[in-house]
């Protein structure tokens, strides 16, 4: 009887603010990140090791869940004054948030197999370009701009070998 009710409660609960179920789901995927990042070893501020980064996107993710799971108790002025932008956080569409998780998880896949370069200009052209909005050649030339600017930053500047892949000689 109670869990029927707490379903009920659940599913009302979801009808009304959209948003919720979509801060709860990032609350999830930050805390497993988080655990998962704790197990590779963060190091500290000063001298990071490989699960540093990780912990802080981790936990990045779970406060942009938590801001969609409390957006009702925001300031207005943090929401704005618009009727249709009161709740902004809540108008995540399902399809776009799976496209997003599926274009994420390709990169992961795919990044050492066919290196940085190329998986990160197919991962950013898929998230620049939206069909019927953008024309491919912004989002072509935004992705190029992305991966020249990050390639200069890591791997010039600071001297990071990112994968190589299907380039082996740069």
């Amino acid at each position: 009887m109670i869990s029927s009710i707490t379903t009920i409660t659940t599913l009302l609960m979801v009808k009304e603010a959209p948003g919720k179920a979509e801060g709860f789901f990032w609350i999830g995927i930050g805390i497993i990140i988080c655990l998962l990042a704790w197990r590779t070893h963060i190091g500290s501020f000063r001298e990071p090791r490989s699960g540093f980064v990780a912990l802080g996107s981790g936990l990045f993710l779970s406060v942009i869940g938590l801001i969609m799971v409390f957006s009702d108790v925001l300031p207005t002025t943090l929401r704005g004054n618009d009727r249709d932008s009161d709740h902004a956080f809540r108008m995540v569409s399902l399809p776009r948030l799976f496209y997003t998780m599926a274009l994420l998880f390709g990169y992961a896949t795919l990044l050492e197999t066919l290196g940085y370069i190329a998986t990160t200009f197919l991962l950013m052209w898929g998230l620049f370009w939206e069909r019927g909005k953008n024309p491919w050649v912004s989002s072509f030339l935004a992705s190029l701009v992305t991966v020249g600017v990050t390639y200069l930053i890591f791997e010039v500047w600071l001297q990071c070998r990112l994968p190589r892949g299907i380039f082996p000689w740069w």
